[in-house]
């Protein structure tokens, strides 16, 4: 079953709102349910190539935006099974301030 682009971009969005640098006034367990169960989840089909295109063809995200919303995938997903893959790593780690500053950096894209 095909989801509209609209919905696309309303998951998109959700998926953003899950990372970011307000994190890290969260509790450790909303930091953990936050980053990694919604985002994860949200990174791996909303953050993917394919829908990025399809965001982008339909002139709701423009090529920076999909180009750094790939990179932030990428940049998530090498950080599975490391040991990094936790909260206190989330909160401390430069990779993972890469990571929360970068989705911050496409959401006030979205926003312009």
């Amino acid at each position: 079953m095909d989801i509209s682009v609209v919905k696309l971009m309303e998951f998109y969005v959700d998926t953003l709102k899950k990372c970011g640098t307000n994190l890290l006034k969260m509790s450790d367990e909303d930091i953990e349910y936050n980053v990694f169960e919604e985002f994860d989840v949200g990174a791996i089909s909303f953050l993917h190539d394919n829908t990025l295109s399809k965001l982008e063809k339909a002139n709701l995200i423009t090529k920076e935006i999909s180009k750094k919303s790939s990179v932030l995938r990428s940049k998530f997903l090498r950080l599975q099974n490391t040991d990094l893959w936790n909260v206190d790593s989330v909160r401390n780690s430069k990779k993972w301030n890469e990571i929360l500053k970068l989705s911050d950096e496409i959401k006030s894209l979205l926003h312009q």
